[in-house]
């Protein structure tokens, strides 16, 4: 069974760490073939395991290519139908129709180049697109084609919330949303946004969760009179690494006795910004130290954990998926401290470590770090944390029937009749949230 693996630039950098724990199973699934079809492709890609072609027939695209299929996009049913949405919600603004525009166009080119590559290889059983995205459409225009016979897609958290994404448009999604074969949402929270937002259909959205492997050691406790804190994200406006920052000056002040340790691992756009405002609010407190990692590989941040001393790990992001951030932290037993965002109330609970608010300030960081990190029952909740993992979030679990269930679409046959994507030249889907 030919399985085509459409990323955004996996096995190449950057991001993406997460599919290193899902990939090995691919390659142990006895009849499958399975290439990986990054979108971008630069630098030294990272070790994939035996078994797992790569092509990058999806990265190459020259400025010819891609000035036709914005030609092409201009006359399509997908952008004319995409345009009468943006008026009917009343956002058609110059930036959001050249936005739609441009998704468009990366949509017919990313299907054409699926269908060369259909033409070289043969026909691609499943197409498994990691993110719902233009890949994701492309996919299911190359599928009416008939270059593919199955698509689904997971999707996680920048691909789901329109509010994340610019001027809180998420272009071309509702023309789409109905023809996946289907759809993986990470929690009952994910499935019931797509629903709600983008109407999909409830019997083509399944729940699985991310996982992690299980730490084989776990993170100890730092000694008494110390506190060491660890946030692992994107520094980026949406993770709220400010609030990190402010709640860890409270921390401080409030116990002078206790030396406490903050390492953020992790780079963006924001990383000099905030290193800025650490020194600004931190730099006074003689008990305070702060280290910034900068981006490090997957499997670097597990090490991490093993060995150094870590008692919390805090979050303050406004939208989340599910962190696997926090799954690889609570696999190791570390309790994490993070919002109700997303689907991480899957994922954290009072019981583990400290489930805040969808928006807490300074104060309810500081509180929350301060009861688990000083709490009587603070060994308990590192048992717990590990436990959660085990229970929910174990990676030989959950990408063994990931890929089961793939294959069991693959196997199937083929749709009767093939139900094409752009029958959203296509009725708009109607959503109930803006």
């Amino acid at each position: 069974m030919k399985i085509a693996i459409l990323t955004n630039a996996y096995p190449y950098l950057p991001g993406e760490q997460f599919i290193e724990d899902e990939i090995g199973y691919w390659a142990a699934h006895d009849g499958v073939e399975a290439t990986l079809l990054p979108a971008l492709a630069a630098g030294t890609p990272r070790p994939v395991p035996a078994g797992i072609a790569v092509d990058l027939g999806m990265a190459r695209s020259g400025k010819f290519a891609r000035l036709w299929c914005v030609l092409r996009a201009l006359g399509s049913a997908i952008f004319r139908c995409e345009l009468g949405y943006l008026r009917r919600v009343r956002k058609l603004k110059p930036r959001t129709v050249v936005r739609a525009l441009l998704h468009v166009s990366k949509v017919l080119e990313q299907a054409a180049q699926l269908q060369r590559y259909a033409d070289i290889h043969g026909r691609i059983d499943v197409a498994y697109c990691y993110w719902n995205e233009t890949q994701a459409c492309a996919a299911l225009l190359a599928r009416k084609a008939g270059a593919v016979r199955r698509v689904v897609s997971r999707v996680h958290g920048y691909d789901l919330y329109e509010a994340r994404r610019k001027h809180a448009y998420m272009p071309i999604k509702r023309q789409f949303v109905a023809d996946y074969d289907a759809i993986f949402a990470l929690s009952r929270e994910a499935r019931d946004y797509l629903r709600q937002t983008y109407g999909a259909p409830p019997e083509n959205i399944r729940i699985c969760p991310l996982g992690v492997p299980l730490a084989a050691t776990l993170s100890r406790p730092s000694p008494a009179g110390c506190l060491h804190v660890v946030s692992v994200s994107s520094c980026v406006q949406v993770k709220r690494l400010d609030r990190i920052v402010d709640a860890l000056e409270l921390l401080a002040r409030r116990h002078p006795d206790v030396c406490v340790g903050w390492t953020h691992i992790g780079a963006g756009p924001l990383l000099e910004e905030i290193r800025a405002l650490a020194r600004l609010r931190l730099s006074g407190l003689a008990n305070v130290a702060c280290t910034f990692a900068g981006e490090l590989p997957n499997h670097a941040v597990k090490a991490y954990y093993r060995s150094v001393p870590v008692d919390v790990l805090v979050n303050a992001s406004e939208s989340e998926g599910v962190p696997v951030s926090i799954m690889e932290a609570m696999s190791a037993g570390v309790p994490a401290v993070a919002p109700d965002v997303g689907g991480i109330a899957s994922l954290v609970s009072d019981r583990c470590g400290a489930l805040l608010g969808a928006h807490p300030d300074a104060r309810e960081i500081a509180d929350a770090m301060e009861r688990v990190a000083f709490a009587d029952g603070r060994d308990s909740l590192r048992v717990q944390a590990r436990q959660a993992i085990e229970s929910g979030f174990d990676a030989a679990r959950n990408y063994r029937d990931f890929v089961a269930s793939v294959v069991a679409i693959g196997a199937a046959g083929d749709r009767e009749p093939a139900r094409p994507p752009s029958r959203a030249a296509y009725p708009l889907r109607q959503a109930t949230r803006r």
